[in-house]
């Protein structure tokens, strides 16, 4: 689900709309970052609303719902800077249907404006820019402690930007060389082992800093560094390394692009597939392979690696992947040992 934006809603009848529904999506059971996602998406609705001027729901008619979605095609995102990706227009909208549905249910509509909207399975893959290995060289060797410290966990251990902002120092575990990530994408908590390397160097950056907080990244005024934060931190060491990357390229790149590159230079590396599946924290394969940037040929190689389970495990060098990515093979055996036991 897209990243929503947040917007400010003024009428009280549309507050408590949308504070209702969010209770109801709680008591759904939906992971917590679906139903706020969910929400934002609904109040995003009710702010084009009060903008063209009807307070009430039941006047929405299938017209309205016509002009909001063409309102979200020429929408331009305030992250990127470019209009809104399909996922994101679908997943409002269908939204958008399902809390008309709810209200039907509740008798509070007696028809739904958005009921003759058909929805069909959005497979867009977002094309992120891809560090290459030697532009992840460049931005190591120019890196001050704390920008390492942001380059080995985005990169190094493969965190999200969620992850890394909630990181705090008890999750690393230097006496095993592992970092825990607490609560991943849909609750799920993971191991992430890291290289001696990796512990020198965050260690370094943990305990050159008298601060006591526990937060292992915090901002000039003593608080948890937030995902936009860290992107930007990212961006301003990449001018800094003076890589060549425009600036409209530049607009769309965050700590995610650390992620991907990772995932790619594994597989390109020789790692396994289903390794780097653990590594990520992906539940299905299929969502690795769509998550990393290999050529065709090089992903059905993988994937055929994968397949043929009564075949000898591939061999490689474990010092030019350790190079790049700080991760070796044997690193990653015993996570999937841990974490399958």
């Amino acid at each position: 689900m897209g990243a929503p934006s947040k917007h400010k809603i003024y009428t009280e009848y549309y507050q408590t709309e949308a504070i209702n529904y969010k209770k109801h999506l709680d008591i759904l059971g939906l992971n917590p970052e679906t139903t706020q996602a969910r929400y934002l998406y609904l109040k995003e609705f009710f702010s084009w609303l009060e903008n063209v001027k009807i307070f009430e729901i039941e006047k929405v008619t299938p017209k309205e719902i016509a002009n909001y979605n063409n309102y979200l095609k020429e929408k331009i995102s305030q992250r990127t800077k470019q209009k809104l990706k399909q996922k994101s227009i679908h997943d409002n909208m269908r939204n958008l249907q399902q809390y008309l549905g709810y209200l039907l249910e509740l008798g509070s509509i007696k028809s739904s404006p958005a009921s003759h909207l058909k929805f069909t399975p959005i497979n867009e893959k977002v094309e992120r820019f891809i560090f290459n290995q030697n532009q992840i060289q460049e931005l190591y060797k120019i890196a001050n402690l704390e920008e390492k410290a942001i380059l080995n966990i985005g990169y190094g251990c493969g965190l999200r930007v969620q992850e890394m902002s909630d990181l705090n120092k008890e999750d690393i575990r230097f006496s095993e060389n592992l970092v825990i990530v607490q609560k991943g994408k849909n609750s799920k908590r993971r191991l992430v082992p890291i290289s001696d390397k990796i512990k020198t160097e965050l260690e370094e950056f943990i305990f050159s800093n008298e601060n006591k907080r526990n937060e292992v990244f915090l901002h000039s005024k003593g608080q948890r560094m937030q995902s936009g934060t860290l992107n930007k931190r990212l961006k301003k060491l990449i001018h800094k390394a003076k890589l060549n990357i425009d600036e409209t390229q530049l607009n769309t790149i965050g700590i995610h692009n650390l992620r991907h590159s990772i995932a790619t230079h594994l597989l390109q590396n020789g790692m396994k597939l289903e390794q780097v599946q653990k590594f990520l924290g992906h539940s299905h394969i299929e969502t690795t392979e769509m998550y990393t940037h290999v050529s065709a040929d090089q992903i059905k190689n993988v994937v055929r690696e994968h397949q043929k389970e009564s075949e000898a495990t591939k061999k490689h060098s474990e010092q030019s992947t350790e190079i790049y990515t700080h991760i070796t093979q044997n690193q990653l055996n015993e996570l999937v040992k841990r974490v399958e036991s």
